[in-house]
């Protein structure tokens, strides 16, 4: 199997993963419980954090709202959409730049293609229980796929610049 082959299967496998987790309850996901039992009495933490607070789709977010374990929670959470999808553009502009060297697929077609996926996992999330839609979160998985496809244009021109 050639490298463009490979590449496009791994991409393929992982928006497989993506849809997977999006499939998935929230109560299945929950973090919560597992935090909780490990952040038990760690008031130095709960201190540490008590000055953060801010809206999210439009509810607060800190501490005394949430627990430390749920503010906690959302932060890993917002990582994981961001990290996924850091890997799904740095993947499918990978992929796309064996269709074209032009300049439109080699950045505005994988950060396409990155924004729709995006929208489609949080149509997705609609229809599965306990989930919530947000465009926040389209906003947050978006700017983890520009950073996987820049980080991809970076090591490209690192190897060019090195011959």
């Amino acid at each position: 199997m050639n490298k463009k082959r490979i590449l496009f299967v791994i991409l393929l496998l992982w928006a497989s993963i993506i849809f997977y987790f999006s499939s998935q309850p929230y109560e299945e996901q929950n973090l919560k419980p597992v935090l909780g039992k490990y952040l038990e009495g760690h008031t130095n933490l709960e201190n540490m954090f008590s000055w953060i607070v801010f809206s999210y789709a439009g509810h607060e977010v800190s501490v005394q709202s949430q627990g430390l374990a749920g503010f906690l929670e959302f932060f890993i959470r917002k990582a994981a959409h961001l990290s996924v999808f850091f890997v799904f553009g740095f993947l499918t502009v990978a992929v796309l730049r064996y269709f074209s060297k032009h300049r439109v697929f080699s950045f505005g077609v994988p950060l396409a293609c990155v924004f729709l996926y995006a929208c489609f996992d949080e149509i997705h999330q609609h229809f599965t229980g306990g989930r919530t839609p947000l465009w926040q979160d389209v906003v947050i998985d978006t700017v983890g796929g520009l950073l996987g496809i820049l980080v991809f244009k970076w090591i490209v021109w690192k190897k060019r610049k090195a011959r």
